[in-house]
């Protein structure tokens, strides 16, 4: 190989090495703590805050088998969703919550348009009461706003009710992600923290989503990654051997060996494409020298 071309293969492969090191460079997110919520008028948190929590679950199945109501009455089941090969994105709220179940909602939504998922086609979505006495009317208003606010049929974002057996299935579903809620008797409402969840097809617990905003970046992972390659484009693949979802700051970060295998894969493709062309250019060469040889001889 000659000089040029050495020092041409070196510096390209500087050069990605310094890619790498800036993208290994860039900031981590922190993690942004979580609001608490207040009753109106009370300077005061709920007592009740002193009682909820997230406890992960990260890869446990929920419960099979637990039954819901529609705002018609109707008896629905959650191994519907979960049967049908799709992530499904699950809230648990109430509807006359004053402010943070609302939030939620809309965040998602937001998300979910940002992150250029479709409805029941990439996703599934469903949200569970845990109002045992939950007004139905209102749970109908409050589908109807999330759904023209997503841009899609009432029927695609289903709200369901667990009034009929007093709470127990909402209940069960919230044991299983370990959400735990608590009903505060001063000033009627409940206390819960603001978090989705994202199940993997089969009801498998997959991804925990914080507070009322969503990155869409992060969104899009954790349906992606729930969906074990059913959803998403082949880029959503190799973003998810870069970056990797950290539990302290709660969001997907660059993950260290992904950047290295892909850069050590560039470096490797690089130089073999390099030598190619090298090696072709010294066959042709001494092809050429050969033909001017042999009319001298001849000579």
């Amino acid at each position: 190989m000659t000089g040029a071309a050495t020092r041409f293969a070196a510096g390209l492969g500087l050069s990605l090495v310094v890619v790498l090191v800036v993208l290994l460079a860039a900031p981590v997110a922190r993690a942004e703590k979580l609001p608490l919520t207040f009753p109106a008028g009370s300077e005061q948190p709920l007592t009740a805050l002193q009682d909820i929590d997230v406890i992960e679950r990260l890869g446990d199945r929920v419960p099979s088998h637990l039954k819901f109501t529609d705002p018609s009455g109707k008896v629905v089941s959650l191994d519907d969703l979960t049967a049908q090969d799709k992530p499904v994105l699950v809230t648990l709220g109430y509807h006359r919550c004053p402010m943070l179940c609302s939030l939620v909602l809309d965040g998602l939504v937001k998300a979910l348009k940002e992150s250029k998922l479709t409805l029941g086609q990439d996703v599934l979505a469903v949200d569970v009461s845990i109002d045992p006495s939950e007004d139905p009317k209102l749970a109908v208003d409050t589908q109807k706003r999330i759904a023209a606010s997503a841009g899609v049929a009432p029927a695609a974002w289903p709200f369901w009710l667990s009034t009929g057996d007093q709470g127990a299935s909402a209940r069960a579903l919230a044991d299983a992600v370990g959400f735990r809620y608590k009903y505060d008797e001063q000033s009627k409402q409940f206390a819960h923290d603001a978090v989705a969840f994202v199940l993997a097809p089969g009801g498998i617990v997959a991804r925990y989503l914080y507070g009322v905003e969503y990155s869409a970046r992060d969104f899009r992972m954790a349906v992606v990654e729930a969906g074990g390659g059913r959803v998403g484009t082949s880029f959503d693949k190799v973003l998810l051997s870069c970056y990797k979802y950290d539990p302290v700051t709660r969001r997907y970060a660059p993950f260290v060996f992904g950047f290295l295998r892909i850069g050590a894969a560039l470096v490797f493709f690089a130089l073999a494409g390099l030598l190619t062309v090298l090696w072709r250019k010294e066959i042709a060469m001494s092809k050429l020298r050969k033909a001017q040889m042999g009319p001298t001889r001849a000579a």
